[in-house]
């Protein structure tokens, strides 16, 4: 394995599990991916529009991520313009494809994290 791992701690493996988290949710990938595949910073309105989602909706999930540092905003003139932080952050993405595509199956049927993920998951923001 790789010696660039941080120690292993509690505070450690937290921030873990709330990176993975920020990323766990179907919106954010969502929104995150759409940042990852632009060639240019976007607003909340054109991720709206390039994602079929409602303009809290998405200004909601990108605090999150912003919070997280996976993506970092730059205000001009009254908006603000979004783009993908940290080179590691796609990558995980693509870490993620890599283990999807030895067996999407196992991975969409694994009751356990689906339902722990379905307690996380507000009804309405």
């Amino acid at each position: 394995m790789s010696s660039n791992l941080l120690q292993n701690d509690d505070e450690v493996n937290e921030a873990r599990a709330t990176l993975f988290r920020a990323l766990g949710d179907p919106t954010r990938l969502r929104i995150y991916q759409t940042l990852i595949e632009t060639d240019k910073p976007l607003n909340v309105t054109e991720l709206c529009e390039r994602t079929d989602l409602s303009y809290n909706l998405v200004s909601h999930h990108l605090q999150c991520l912003n919070n997280c540092t996976l993506v970092e905003a730059k205000q001009e003139g009254r908006k603000r313009f979004y783009r993908v932080a940290q080179q590691a952050g796609p990558r995980m993405v693509e870490l993620a494809d890599e283990c999807i595509r030895q067996d999407i199956d196992s991975v969409l049927g694994c009751d356990i994290a689906r339902a722990e993920s379905d307690m996380d998951t507000p009804n309405d923001v």
